[in-house]
């Protein structure tokens, strides 16, 4: 079980909607340390990095997990362990808007903190590259539109009731007939359009490119290519127009519902088991940020640190 889908499955908690970025490791140890490779991994296969990119990628992932070790891990392990308790009670919408508040600012917090390494980045790109990102994400849109977007509607309601069931199991365990039946009714009678969250996708890609053709048409500094990516993030779920930021915090309501619905609705040994899970994830940071403590130790008592 990789940190990423723990992160993301925080998210869905407190959304009903989670996309998965990495789905089957061991442990989110094991997930965590191999963190820095996956992530060169990743952005490689979109953009196909330089041998000069690849040195700036390496090192700058090399500094920010180490900054995420020991000044971000602490705070993460306190929002699993305050979801952990509540579990065992009723959640209310306002305690599932909290726990994803805290995930989001989570979120926020390391995409400003990667913005000049991510500016750097794009002022040393090419034409090429912008294109390869825009091939992998036509790619990726279409995996998208297959598994989530069939052509009728009814089928694209069946779709959003299964994955919903298959992650309320992958959370809490078995889930009985009526349980099911339940979660279908609710879906049913708070339908969310798919298309549009489709469209909000190509949204953002849309603006990621323009970024990132503006950066190297430009020509722009770093100072102009840390603000350009800054206004990105700040519009980055919202949108700029009135009408995308009313339909994205609706769905999100219609999500935080669906939630706190998945919640009530499980059993007491249910909950037991999704708490026993969290709390292995637990586990896993407290251990992590325990050796953290280690490194920092040992780090700091090299020459020159």
């Amino acid at each position: 079980m990789s940190l990423f889908k723990v992160h993301q499955t925080l998210r869905w908690l407190a959304l009903g909607a989670i996309t998965s970025l990495l789905l089957a490791c061991s442990a989110v140890r094991f997930a965590y340390n191999q963190g820095d490779v996956l992530s060169r991994w990743w952005i490689d296969d979109h953009i196909g990095l330089t041998q000069e990119q690849d040195y700036l990628i390496r090192e700058a992932l090399d500094r920010h997990f180490w900054w995420h070790r020991t000044a971000q891990l602490q705070n993460l392990a306190v929002t699993l362990e305050e979801i952990e308790q509540k579990l065992s009670k009723n959640i209310s919408k306002k305690d599932v808007a909290y726990f994803y508040g805290n995930i989001k600012n989570h979120s926020y917090t390391i995409a400003y903190k990667v913005t000049p390494d991510i500016a750097r980045l794009f002022m040393s790109l090419e034409a090429s590259q912008i294109e390869n990102v825009q091939k992998r994400m036509a790619q990726n849109n279409e995996k998208f539109i297959k598994e989530w977007l069939p052509k009728d509607k009814a089928d694209q309601i069946r779709v959003r009731i299964e994955k919903t069931i298959q992650r309320a199991k992958w959370l809490f365990g078995k889930l009985n007939k009526d349980q099911e039946e339940k979660i279908k009714s609710h879906i049913i009678a708070n339908p969310i359009d798919i298309n549009l969250i489709y469209q909000d996708r190509l949204r953002r890609q849309q603006d990621l490119i323009r970024v990132m053709s503006e950066i190297t048409r430009k020509k722009l500094n770093q100072k102009e290519s840390e603000a350009l990516i800054t206004d990105y993030i700040k519009h980055f779920e919202y949108g700029r127009s009135k009408e995308q930021q009313e339909a994205t915090k609706r769905r999100e309501e219609i999500a935080t519902g669906l939630a706190v619905f998945v919640v009530e609705i499980t059993t007491d040994d249910q909950k037991r088991y999704a708490s026993e899970r969290i709390a292995t994830w637990l586990g896993d940071i407290n251990s992590l940020i325990k050796e953290s403590s280690a490194l920092a130790a040992k780090r700091s008592a090299l020459p020159n640190r």
